[in-house]
């Protein structure tokens, strides 16, 4: 039975080792004695990936004698971050292509596990969506420097790409860098606004660094601000009108009102509109009887026929009807 333990305590130990490690697998070296024995894990940034950034160190994994070597998952950001592995050779060679270094995107929730091969680093099997989303791109790339003659002729296609095929955020950001450093990302935005408007936002909203988009937040600041002020001026026309709509409107009500109150007071006669008008001002009976040199019966007459004819009861609201008040 003690002969079965100690096999199974090593797969189980040799299990959890690997379900720690976030980067692992195999250097390929033909020489050993002419490479150093560690392999150098460094972040990289994305503005700076376009001008051969060597990146920033975070840790040195020793080289086994089986050529195997792994990174923990301590190292790695919980989110997708990019990251270069690297060998320094310990002489150098004479129109060396030997390939020292490879980038990929990863987080502490995926692994990428590197194989035997040829190449000092040889193909390799990760989980992270991020950075196979990338492979798609730069073969993608790849085949455009194929078919086409000058980068001139990739552009449109390039940017189809971009906008059409990616799906992470992280990738396609790369892919407008791209057209940044060939200086044709000015005028894809002034063709483009809304789409970098959008992806903007989504920028915003997700967990990526700002600083790794702050150069598009940059270029579409004044995108921004015409943006603002087309809305802002849409606004103005629209208070304007709404203002201009409720002066006319009050101008029509005033104006009927008036008319109203013209026809009205028509159907008076002649001596009626004029006792009306000194009931207006606040004349009494006598008063009006003695201004117009008539008895005050007659003046009470006047009134009844004006009450009837403009269908009110009093004095009170006459004086409403005729001014256009309430209380």
């Amino acid at each position: 039975m003690q002969k079965f333990i100690l096999p199974l305590v090593f797969i189980i130990f040799g299990f959890h080792l690997s379900a720690q490690n976030a980067i692992s697998g195999f250097v390929n070296m033909e020489n050993p004695d002419i490479w150093e024995t560690n392999v150098q894990l460094r972040k990289l940034s994305l503005n700076n990936l376009e001008k051969g950034e060597v990146g920033k160190p975070v840790a040195i994994a020793q080289i086994r004698k089986d050529g195997s070597f792994a990174f923990n998952k301590k190292y790695i950001s919980e989110s997708n971050e990019l990251y270069r592995l690297s060998i320094n050779r310990i002489r150098e060679v004479i129109n060396d292509t030997v390939k020292k270094q490879v980038d990929f995107i990863l987080s502490n929730k995926d692994f990428i596990k590197f194989g035997k091969g040829k190449q000092l680093f040889a193909k390799f099997h990760t989980t992270n969506q991020a950075h196979l989303e990338w492979q798609k791109f730069k073969t993608f790339e790849s085949d455009l420097v194929a078919q086409y003659g000058s980068s001139e002729e990739m552009v449109m296609p390039r940017k189809g790409y971009v906008k059409d095929s990616l799906q992470i955020l992280m990738v396609k950001l790369i892919g407008v860098k791209q057209l940044e450093s060939q200086q044709l990302l000015d005028a894809d935005i002034g063709q483009n606004e809304t789409y970098y408007l959008h992806l903007l936002s989504e920028l915003q909203a997700s967990d990526l660094d700002p600083l790794t988009y702050a150069f598009l937040e940059r270029k579409l600041a004044y995108l921004t601000s015409i943006s603002l002020e087309k809305e802002l001026q849409q606004s103005r026309w629209i208070n304007l009108g709404l203002l201009f709509m409720v002066v006319a409107l009050s101008f029509v009500i005033v104006k009927t009102r008036n008319k109203r109150q013209e026809l009205t007071v028509s159907v008076l006669s002649k001596q009626e509109r004029t006792v009306r008008g000194l009931i207006l001002q606040g004349k009494s009976n006598k008063e009006i009887a003695n201004e117009l040199f008539i008895s005050l019966s007659t003046v009470k007459t006047h009134i009844t026929n004006i009450y009837s004819k403009l269908n009110v009861a009093n004095r009170e609201e006459l004086l409403q009807k005729s001014t256009g008040t309430s209380t």
